[in-house]
């Protein structure tokens, strides 16, 4: 869930893909004025978050495929459309392809905006014609929110596009289009979500001949992490949460959450006492619904039981609810298999999955951020399940599943609670279901929460809910991200 949050940030800091209309206005953002260039490569100069860097764009203006890399430090990132897969990366270069449905079409939608020229046709309607502007309104079936386009009335040029996909407001704005060669570009964007606003200044434009397919393609995983063997990590449960040690470079040993819904964070205390230097500051939101302030950083070393990791980019957050020194994750699962014994207190750590020998079906998952998101049912109620450790919550039900399905009268419940996270206390109303599906895998009467958030991971309208520890804790629980796939085994 952190790490989800993080990357909509800096993806919505650039040009970033979303969507055309089947039938004019032509809502293409950068436009070809005749067939002579295929490419296009943009050099921008970015400012959000306290970070200044660079970025490189590469468009293909025929089929929408692009590519945009951004090095700024521990907030470089990158991501990309090769015309079938929307991938992002980290500032380690580790790839992710998107697997959930709303972020991949939602990736295909903007690709439009690029000269793709798919099958996907949203129903547009207009909603204002103004004297210097107008506005249609793009929905494409099985995005949860629709696409608004803002047009010049005078040129016809789009000057801002405001999506709301996963129940995250986010609003770009395009200006100063400028005509290189016969390509119109905006040579200046600003995108804003309620994590901040980014700013981009295109500073040069240029037009290969040829680029090659895979330029557009996810790039190699990096070789940036060491373990030979297995490793026996002891696991410490507070409050319900899985606790590891770690250390960072040379500095004393963390206790930190070890979370599927997390990628790495420290606490501005334990960044200090690792002797980490911060920059930029910004903010990112988790399980509430507001945000609070987070810097970055590099660690040159992350080291756990014996496997290490290098060059690792840590978010620095001011998180006082959980009274631990931060949190590990997504990249730790990005390079090494995991196996989760919560009854015995201990996970190991592999390089392959083949090295626990495992012999039962593994359960495929996707990628929705850098989470593991499975098929399942809720008592029947068909939907997507994110797998996520650094929940000590049985099941948390999405409040638009819950408003949608009328499950707070269908469970006949009034029982309210309140629970602390990142972002704020988060409300639901406390219940039991008699059945959860997670793959082919049932878990039978599991309490659940139907959340009633307005804001923050729970008002995903993407997915049924999130699974956690009580219901984790069942099995022997091994995550496999490099082949996307995981086991409950009993």
């Amino acid at each position: 869930m952190l790490s989800a949050a993080l990357a909509a940030l800096v993806t919505f800091a650039s040009p970033a893909p979303a969507a055309r209309a089947a039938t004019a206005p032509d809502l293409r953002v950068i436009r070809r004025l005749s067939r002579r260039h295929r490419f296009v490569r943009l050099r921008v100069e970015i400012d959000g978050d306290g970070v200044r860097g660079k970025e490189t764009g590469l468009y293909d203006l025929t089929d929408g495929r692009y590519v945009e890399r951004i090095a700024a430090g521990p907030v470089s990132f990158s991501d990309g459309f090769d015309g079938a897969r929307a991938w992002s990366a980290d500032a380690t270069g580790m790839p992710i392809v998107a697997g959930n449905a709303e972020d991949r079409l939602d990736a295909i939608a903007w690709a439009h905006f690029f000269g793709r020229r798919g099958p996907e046709r949203p129903a547009v309607t207009p909603l204002a014609a103004r004297s210097t502007e107008l506005v249609v309104r793009l929905r494409y079936a099985g995005l949860s929110a629709p696409i608004d386009v803002t047009l010049e009335r005078a040129t016809g040029l789009v000057t801002a596009i405001e999506d709301d996909s996963r129940g995250e407001a986010g609003l770009s704005r395009f200006a100063d289009y400028r005509r290189v060669d016969d390509v119109l570009v905006p040579f200046r964007a600003d995108a804003a979500t309620r994590y901040g606003t980014w700013h981009e200044r295109v500073r040069a434009a240029d037009f290969p001949d040829d680029v090659p397919d895979d330029a557009f393609e996810p790039p190699p995983r990096p070789q940036d992490a060491e373990l030979d063997g297995i490793t026996r990590v002891p696991l410490e449960m507070r409050r319900g949460h899985p606790v590891v040690a770690i250390r960072i470079d040379d500095g004393p040993v963390l206790r930190v959450l070890f979370d599927t819904g997390s990628s790495n964070i420290l606490t501005p205390e334990a960044a200090r006492r690792a002797g980490l230097q911060t920059v930029g500051e910004g903010k990112i939101g988790g399980m509430g619904p507001n945000v609070v302030r987070q810097r970055y950083a590099t660690a040159r070393r992350l080291t756990i039981g014996r496997a290490v990791l290098r060059d690792q980019p840590f978010s620095v957050v001011d998180d006082h609810t959980s009274g631990l020194d931060g949190a590990i994750g997504c990249e730790v699962l990005q390079r090494f298999a995991a196996r989760f014994d919560f009854r015995r207190k201990r996970v190991e750590l592999a390089r392959d999955a083949g090295a626990f020998g495992i012999m039962s079906t593994p359960i495929a998952f996707r990628f929705s951020g850098c989470q593991p998101e499975i098929d399942g049912a809720l008592d029947g109620m068909p939907g997507a399940i994110s797998i996520d450790t650094g929940d000590a919550n049985a099941f948390d039900v999405t409040a638009p599943f819950v408003r949608a399905h009328k499950l707070v009268a269908r469970y006949r419940t009034h029982q309210i609670g309140f629970a602390d996270a990142i972002g704020g206390a988060s409300m639901g109303f406390f219940a039991h279901a008699k059945t959860l599906r997670l793959g082919p895998v049932v878990a039978h009467d599991v309490p659940i929460i139907l959340n009633a958030a307005s804001a923050g991971a729970m008002n995903d309208p993407a997915e049924l809910g999130n699974v956690g520890i009580p219901v984790l804790e069942r099995f022997v629980t091994v995550f496999d991200y490099r082949n996307s796939r995981m086991w409950l085994l009993r």
